[in-house]
């Protein structure tokens, strides 16, 4: 799955499973109900657990909570069946003569209201450079105290060669039971990320005719 970004390209590799939804952050109502019915019809219908319907509100769901949050890339995963289990999204945050070092932004994601109990966070190595990661439960608010959900997410940040920009690719998740093999999931998808350098048209530069990841 591939994104382009002002001059240059975000890349990752997602496996069997995963759906993408940055197709559809763009499209209207009636293209987002076209796209969510051409995904439920992907799947077996013999293996389905819930209604086509629910499964289709539930992509357009998706996509909308995508262009909420302004992912630059965004994905779900659904197990056989067709329970949406996970999300993936990557956002990009930058202001013009801001250079956040990795240490701010570990302080700054630690720091999310959001988080309860204790987060673990530690310093990774990707084929893209260092990287800060965190995983931690979040509690969403909820009307009048109730109503509300715990969710657990695995972040990867790091900072964009070249640029002032921070990436922030985070794995999300209600299925608590499935929390061990999620957490291996987010591991081992951050590592196929990728950065390719776009000249003035656009097309990705050669390995070697600029300096790029």
């Amino acid at each position: 799955m591939t994104v382009d970004i002002d001059d240059w390209t975000c890349r990752l590799d997602f496996p069997d499973g995963w759906v993408d939804l940055t197709t559809a952050i763009e499209l209207d109502p009636a293209g987002r109900a076209a796209w969510a019915r051409e995904v439920v019809n992907s799947f077996n219908p013999l293996d389905l657990v819930a209604s086509r319907e629910s499964m289709e509100d539930g992509l357009i769901s998706l996509a909308r909570n995508a262009e909420k949050t302004h992912a630059v890339l965004a994905a779900a995963y659904f197990a056989v069946g067709g329970a949406n289990c996970a999300v993936f999204d990557v956002q990009i945050f930058g202001e013009d003569g801001v250079v956040l070092s990795l240490e701010e932004v570990a302080n700054r994601l630690r720091g999310h209201k959001g988080i309860v109990g204790k987060s673990q966070v530690s310093r990774v190595e990707l084929p893209v450079g260092p990287a800060v990661r965190l995983q931690a439960q979040y509690q969403s608010k909820g009307v009048l105290g109730f109503g509300k959900r715990l969710s657990e997410r695995v972040s990867h940040a790091l900072l964009v060669p070249q640029t002032s920009d921070v990436l922030l690719a985070t794995m999300t998740w209600r299925v608590m039971e499935h929390g061990d093999q999620l957490t291996r999931m987010a591991d081992a998808l951050v590592p196929t990320l990728s950065f390719v350098p776009l000249d003035v048209e656009g097309k990705p530069i050669p390995e070697g005719g600029a300096s790029g990841v």
